[in-house]
């Protein structure tokens, strides 16, 4: 089935969920369904739907045996683990109805053979197993629409802690970017830099991206390639000559749509190691590859012969690792190899078409 119909029908079946529920309409749907297969089983009118006319006063007495049990026993007693109690009071009310659905029996059924054993003992022994037989069933399929609704609530619940947290972690990333690049403009500055209007220009259009592109949820993947292109540009005007900076972007083969700002952590931890000593020639090399059903993004650093972790550092890898076990939890790779001269990570993610 095309991807197109599907949606339609997943659409009319929540609907019309939703309208059973609301009404209570699946009560009537059960009863009509049950009544149909009893009598499709015991034939006690001249014709199947006679048969089913007959049934119904029969049924509705079932009902009610089934309702008193389901909102007035089960609550109180076998729910509060009173199991003793409430078997005594099913047997009892079971026992109770016997009578009247007999009487109801003899007068209905147009069948003469089953109408001349009615008053026997074993009459009233299948009686007793229709009532009990009707009374796990209700059971079974109300614990059934219980545990699931049970489920459905918890799924939601964890759905809405997610975007939640979600929420926070871009809440920490967009604030981190901004205050490392006005770290970045602040030391051009100090320096009286001729770059400083230039950083001013790409920061405004960084910023742009980060504000307004991102707060829909998914960008384009180009348009992330773009911000990761700005970004570079940017650094390299802050670090100059210090560190030497190589970057391949291969373009997407697809549409594909990605989390933002994913693969920026990535390039600020290369750029912030790369650069750590200005004594020492750093180097960065940011490689992204596309692929048949997502990207892959390869970022090398060199390291500082004394490499000390910063106090304040492993936030954005922390906060990458995070998003990307809430998004693509089953979808991604993420590669990190830590040596003597060398830091790498490379991460590779499955992403989804643009619609």
């Amino acid at each position: 089935m095309p991807l197109g119909t599907q949606k339609p029908f997943h659409k009319i079946f929540s609907q019309s969920e939703k309208v059973l529920t609301q009404f209570k309409l699946y009560h009537v749907l059960f009863w009509l369904i049950y009544s149909v297969v009893i009598a499709a089983v015991i034939r006690i009118g001249n014709s199947w739907g006679d048969s089913i006319l007959r049934q119904l006063p029969i049924l509705a007495t079932h009902a009610i045996v089934v309702y008193f049990n389901l909102y007035f026993l089960v609550p109180r007693f076998l729910l509060n683990r009173n199991y003793v109690s409430y078997i005594f009071s099913a047997l009892l009310l079971i026992s109770a109805a016997s009578f009247p659905i007999s009487i109801l029996t003899y007068s209905l059924v147009a069948n003469q053979d089953i109408q001349s054993v009615v008053w026997s003992s074993f009459f009233l022994f299948l009686i007793g197993l229709g009532l009990l037989f009707s009374i796990i069933l209700s059971m079974t399929l109300k614990f059934l629409k219980d545990w699931y609704d049970d489920q459905q609530s918890k799924r939601d619940l964890q759905k809405m802690q997610l975007q939640s947290e979600l929420k926070f972690l871009k809440t920490q990333i967009n604030p981190h970017f901004l205050f490392n690049s006005l770290n970045n403009l602040y030391a051009l500055t100090l320096i009286k830099s001729d770059l400083a209007p230039q950083v001013v220009l790409r920061l405004s259009d960084i910023l742009r991206y980060v504000l307004y592109e991102t707060s829909e949820g998914k960008v384009d993947l180009q348009k992330e390639l773009q911000h990761l292109s700005d970004f570079v540009s940017l650094e390299q005007m802050r670090v100059g000559d210090r560190v030497k900076v190589e970057i391949d972007l291969e373009e997407p083969m697809k549409d594909f749509l990605v989390e933002p700002m994913l693969f920026l952590t990535l390039i600020e931890n290369a750029f912030k190691h790369g650069a750590q000593s200005a004594s020492e020639e750093g180097w960065v090399k940011i490689t992204g590859t596309s692929l048949v059903g997502g990207y892959s993004l390869f970022v090398e650093n060199s390291k500082p012969i004394e490499y000390q972790a910063s106090a304040h550092g492993g936030i954005g890898l922390d906060n990458l690792k995070k998003r990307l076990n809430y998004i693509y939890p089953e979808s991604h790779e993420l590669i990190i190899v830590n040596e003597e001269y060398k830091y790498s990570v490379k991460l590779n993610i499955e992403l989804h078409y643009a619609e």
